[in-house]
């Protein structure tokens, strides 16, 4: 009695088991009609934003100060694209200064 009950509950988990298989290979064949495809390519705005800016000194200025020449830099965070096309440039508050003897 005890083996009929094994064999039973085996053959019922094997059963369920290629119901399950069945119906997930129905489904990928014949999808619902109301079922939202996902794609895996993003639109350029989607791109853009997962890009990290970048920080960059660019120089700004120059200019003569007490027999010293004086370079000003500003640094500027940058986005670019895939191709390294500059997207955006926006300046910081950030500066730094190179003096040196002409």
């Amino acid at each position: 009695m005890i083996r009929t009950g094994v064999r039973a509950g085996l053959f019922l988990l094997l059963f369920l088991g290629a119901l399950e298989l069945v119906i997930t290979e129905l489904e990928r064949y014949f999808p619902d009609e109301d079922a939202v495809t996902v794609s895996s390519f993003k639109s350029e705005e989607e791109l853009r934003e997962e890009m990290l800016p970048q920080l960059e000194m660019f120089l700004v200025g120059r200019e003569e100060v007490d027999g010293y020449m004086v370079e000003t830099y500003r640094e500027y965070e940058i986005i670019k694209d895939s191709e390294g096309k500059l997207i955006q440039k926006t300046a910081t508050e950030n500066y730094e200064y190179i003096r040196y003897k002409q």
